[in-house]
């Protein structure tokens, strides 16, 4: 019968998560694990991982300094790393593995609990406090964002070693194993090397002890030092690969979410957040991964939210610690919820959101004890039946089983999961430019133009609401202008987005400026095209499409000798470019008349892209203006086997035999090429 609640809760776990396992990614996957440049080297990466801030595998070594404090939680992406040297990018084996370490978690949650309780745990197990706590904790809709997106794993990872070495540390506070002991430190070693937030078990070491054993002193200070000596040591190694201070804040609201606020706005907007969390384990309804500006408003202590956030907050908090005298089950799980929570909850420091679902990952814990507490077979009052307490029980898991599984639905993909929550995040401005930037890549792949346009127009109305939110929202205004161009090709329109989005960031947006030189150059403005491209070249030097189109617009300016200068620069990034090296040869030949220049560069871009037939054509007319009259007709009879119809062709050969003396085939040439020119 032992055997049967792990059983049992590790198949429950996996049904309820197992629709995850066939979405794809979704939102901060790309920043773990898609695009992560260190991720991407599979084994090789390992070492780039473990010796630089979590960020800056995606984002560069700009990344260290985006959120405040950094962020140095190596080991999550050590498995992704794993992952990628053996599956390459494979959702499915990233869900199955997320699925498999939430059970994990679950039974040993479960292990803890039953080794917690004791005596406490006679009567039937699905009515015992470890079990139902464990089975809510498993089917709590609040835990979808950790599990069923693949960048959770850090959050997974963390509860799971650090219950791991709490179920170690109780062990050695009842046997006086020193193995056990040693054990701890180790598995409590990983937690902090999956996510930050386990440092606040430093705190539950000595609450358990307490609560459920009778340890010694001696005990006390040897669980307390088994947790603090790693913390140590992993502060200092996170301080040496994470080096940004607690104190340096961001001025940039979507990453600070108290950059706009007075300081009596910023706590008193926190403590509002308190009763947020409470609703949402209550009644887990309203999910979303969005919680960005401006969707909770800036709030000061007179609000009426926050005076009852702080009421109800203070009085669970305090009726916790009046429970510390009886050694009460309930006090532990209140004081758990909180000493956990602390980190998290924007009072210390700035977490870079103002709230997060996957932030109460491991505080929720506390939550279920609470109930198990309340329900479990040894706390029923005796008027009370327990069939009637199996029913809520039942009742309770069934309802949050069904919002859970589809819940996981939503975190298909990007697409599925912003087009269910910005119904939920209205006030959002992220979410909105999100969106609004999901849909015009759907346009995009929209074949239709009819509804190509429709849902531009949805993108463009996002977009705006985005910008109604947060007026200096500058990707939004980035995506507006895009959206606004692929919309009715309004240059003028899309150009003052774009000029706002510039202004947004503080001058320093190398896509607005890109993007403004880009529309100029398509609407015949080449010298201000030139102007923004070398602009946009000093915010962000060494990127090829600008190196590459700097060299165009000289050549639309007519200044072939600068062209071919900016030409040869991009091609020091990407030096098998066909078309990079097809425009050095077309700048020579026919602008600069260089014809002897012009050739070596044409032959590298075909050789490069042999089915390029405009590449073809201007080597043979290079060859032919040469007097190379055999390597014109070469290509032109390569341009041929492409397409056979192509008339252009059949001019070359045609005057290329001519010029030879072949007076015949030059006929036989020429009527094929007006034949052809005829039937257009």
């Amino acid at each position: 019968m032992q055997r049967m609640p792990y059983l049992f809760l590790f198949l429950f776990t996996c049904i309820i998560y197992s629709n995850t396992l066939w979405n794809t990614y979704a939102i901060d996957d790309a920043l773990v694990l898609t695009e992560n440049k260190f991720v991407k080297k599979g084994f090789d990466g390992i070492k780039d991982i473990l010796t630089h801030d979590a960020f800056e595998g995606f984002f560069g070594q700009r990344g260290s300094t985006l959120i405040q404090g950094g962020r140095y939680r190596p080991l999550s992406l050590v498995t992704f790393a794993i992952e990628f040297q053996l599956w390459g990018l494979n959702a499915f084996y990233s869900h199955a593995i997320n699925v498999f370490l939430f059970a994990l978690t679950c039974l040993l949650i479960y292990h803890l609990l039953f080794l917690m309780a004791g005596k406490e745990h006679d009567g039937p197990f699905y009515l015992s406090f470890p079990f139902i706590a464990s089975l809510l904790y498993a089917a709590h809709p609040i835990h979808t964002e950790a599990i069923a997106n693949i960048k959770g794993r850090d959050e997974i990872m963390a509860m799971l070693f650090s219950v791991g070495a709490l179920i170690f540390s109780i062990r050695f506070a009842k046997s006086n194993h020193f193995l056990d002991l040693f054990f701890s430190i180790l598995v409590y070693s990983l937690a902090l090397l999956s996510k930050e937030n386990s440092i606040t078990f430093i705190a539950i070491v000595p609450l358990s002890y307490y609560f459920f054993t009778n340890a010694n002193k001696k005990q006390y200070m040897a669980g307390i030092a088994a947790f603090l000596i790693p913390t140590i040591l992993f502060m200092l190694v996170r301080s040496t690969y994470a080096p940004t201070g607690l104190l340096q804040e961001s001025r940039e609201v979507l990453n600070n979410p108290f950059a706009l606020a007075t300081k009596g706005e910023r706590y008193a907007t926190i403590v509002l957040t308190f009763i947020y969390y409470l609703k949402l384990l209550v009644f887990p309804y309203s999910l979303t991964h969005d919680y960005y500006y401006n969707q909770i408003p800036y709030v000061t202590f007179g609000s009426v939210g926050t005076l009852f956030s702080l009421v109800v907050n203070a009085g669970i908090l305090a009726y916790g610690i009046s429970l510390l005298r009886k050694k009460s089950v309930l006090g532990f799980g209140i004081l758990f919820y909180f000493i956990t929570f602390s980190i998290v909850s924007n009072l210390l420091f700035t977490v870079g959101i103002l709230m997060n679902e996957r932030f109460i990952f491991m505080p929720s814990l506390g939550f279920c004890v609470v109930i198990a507490s309340l329900l479990s077979y040894r706390q029923l009052p005796k008027f009370m039946n327990p069939q009637v307490v199996l029913g809520i029980f039942t009742s309770l898991v069934l309802l949050y089983s069904v919002k859970t599984f589809s819940r996981n639905y939503a975190w298909r993909d990007n697409f599925s999961l912003l087009q269910a929550d910005v119904k939920t995040s209205t006030h959002s401005s992220k979410a909105h430019t999100t969106y609004g930037g999901l849909l015009i890549d759907k346009a995009d792949e929209q074949k239709d133009s009819l509804k190509r346009k429709e849902i531009l127009e949805e993108s463009i109305d996002n977009l705006n609401t985005a910008l109604k939110i947060y007026p200096n929202n500058g990707d939004a205004w980035l995506l507006l202008g895009n959206a606004t161009y692929k919309y009715n090709k309004d240059y003028k329109k899309a150009i003052d987005a774009y000029v706002h989005a510039f202004k947004s960031k503080g001058n320093g947006n190398f896509d607005a400026l890109y993007n403004i030189a880009v529309l100029q150059m398509d609407n015949n403005m080449p010298a201000m095209a030139k102007s923004n491209l070398i602009k946009a070249n000093t915010l962000r030097p060494g990127q090829f499409k600008c190196l590459f189109n700097i060299g165009e617009s000289y050549c639309r300016i007519n200044v072939p000798d600068s062209a071919i200068i900016w030409f040869k620069q991009a091609l020091l990034l990407q030096p098998n470019d066909a078309l990079t090296l097809h425009k050095i040869g077309v700048t020579y030949g026919k602008q600069m008349n260089r014809l002897e220049d012009a050739l070596p560069w044409l032959d590298k871009a075909v050789a490069l892209d042999p089915g390029n037939i405009v590449y073809l054509e201007d080597l043979a007319v290079a060859n032919g203006l040469k007097g190379n009259f055999e390597g014109a007709i070469k290509a032109a009879q390569a341009i041929l086997q492409i397409n056979p119809n192509y008339a252009s062709a059949y001019y070359i050969l045609s005057t290329s035999y001519l010029n030879k003396g072949d007076k015949v085939s030059s006929s036989k040439y020429l009527q094929k090429a007006q034949s052809l020119q005829g039937k257009r």
